[in-house]
């Protein structure tokens, strides 16, 4: 029975059960230790002379002597001191923590949680790509602008609110981006201040960027794509690249790991997408088969002496080449104009068969996508297609009625009995 006296003053905690109806060992009493039944904590005080049963909210002995022994503990002052000295301790070394330990372990946690996909990728641009060890391999937003600042922070406990919207204020992305990335921010944040390595998370109460309402998602015409070949014309490997991406629906992070094998005799191409870990099936067009066949087995788009993530970086600039040699230099979306970019090969693959009549499960299963996410993205030209549809339909019924001399008749079946 835990028990300490602090100025004159007693407290005791007694573990008792209460046994229920069925217990085949209430015969047993209140200090039998190895029934199933549910365990109270008799507490007392001897200044009051009053006794307290409280649930220890367990049905273990070992636990609700654990809870007895932690009531008896808070009235005592030395255990109450070296908590206070442990929490301090902990805080101090919590605001040891460096900047790029913490962006280091937030990335690992990342990985172990997520996979090495493409949301990881988004946070080693905005954050740094740092090693288990704390060397910064590439610099990303947070570490270019940390060795601008005289004085430099050096501890993850020394970011403040302001120096969070000095960095937010450089900011050269997009509306959309930029407030993809201030939520990516507050995530690391809120990562940091649960580890302990910081008491509050520097980016609460900084409101988010202002973004602009409606679907950023553009597509390339049949011309343009035509372009875009054109300009590739003369080096068969980025053509085909470029095709693969068009009419597989590849992310460029898949399409740079494409491996031959993944295509059978039939042309279908079969790949577990990095980002969703889903598998994704698609039916490629002869001519494309026909292209990749030219090219050497294994994996003829990626340069295995470097990073994946670098090799991908390496294939958006060529593809930005092209699509500026093709003359593409801004496309129109629902939000305004925006500059081209190779995602917008998949997002052309997927309005393509969204508008040869394909469903949105089906398009999800080529883009090894949530149909959610497809219907998301995509509903605008999901809802292009219903209104073409009714208008299809109303034109039918039109051209029927038009033919008809009499006009439809309707059976009142209700008082046929």
């Amino acid at each position: 029975m835990p028990s300490i006296e602090v100025n004159g003053v007693t407290y005791t905690a007694t573990v008792f059960v209460r046994h229920g109806d069925s217990c085949p060992d209430s015969a047993r009493g209140p200090q039998h230790r190895k029934c199933n039944c549910r365990k109270y904590v008799l507490r007392y005080d001897s200044a009051t002379q009053q006794q307290k049963k409280v649930s220890a909210k367990t049905r273990s002995w070992e636990k609700a002597e654990a809870a007895a022994r932690e009531w008896v503990d808070d009235k005592d002052p030395a255990k109450q001191e070296m908590k206070r000295l442990q929490a301090a301790l902990e805080k101090k070394e919590g605001a040891a923590v460096t900047i790029e330990t913490a962006v280091a372990k937030y990335l690992a946690d990342m990985i172990y949680r997520l996979g090495d996909n493409g949301t990881v990728g988004r946070a080693r641009t905005l954050l740094g790509n740092v090693a288990a060890d704390g060397t910064i391999k590439r610099n990303g937003k947070l570490f270019d602008w940390l060795d601008r600042q005289a004085p430099r922070p050096v501890f993850i406990s020394d970011i403040t609110p302001t120096h969070l919207m000095d960095w937010r204020n450089g900011w050269n992305y997009g509306d959309g981006t930029a407030f993809q990335a201030w939520c990516d921010t507050k995530t690391f944040f809120k990562f940091c201040r649960k580890q302990g390595w910081i008491p509050v998370n520097p980016g609460d109460g900084i409101r988010h960027p202002k973004r602009a309402a409606g679907n950023r998602t553009a597509t390339f015409s049949d011309k343009q794509y035509d372009a875009i070949v054109a300009a590739a014309t003369g080096n068969q490997r980025v053509h085909t690249f470029l095709a693969l991406l068009r009419w597989s629906g590849m992310a460029i992070v898949d399409a740079v790991q494409f491996d031959k094998k993944s295509v059978d005799d039939a042309g279908v191409l079969r790949y577990k997408r990095q980002k969703t870990a889903k598998l994704a099936t698609v039916k490629l067009p002869e001519d494309v088969q026909a292209l990749i066949r030219s090219l050497p087995d294994g994996q003829p788009f990626r340069n295995p002496s470097i990073s994946i993530l670098t090799d991908k970086q390496a294939w958006r600039v060529k593809l930005q080449k092209l699509f500026k040699a093709a003359g593409i230099t801004s496309v129109r979306t629902d939000i305004g104009n925006r500059a081209p970019h190779p995602h917008m090969l998949r997002d052309t693959c997927a309005v393509w068969y969204l508008r040869h009549g394909m469903g949105v499960h089906g398009v999800a299963k080529i883009l090894g996508d949530n149909v959610g996410t497809v219907e998301k993205h995509y509903l605008p030209f999901v809802a292009e297609l219903e209104k073409a549809h009714i208008a299809e339909n109303d034109e039918i019924l039109k051209e029927a009625a038009a033919k008809s001399a009499t006009p439809a008749r309707v059976l009142n079946i209700a008082n046929k009995r």
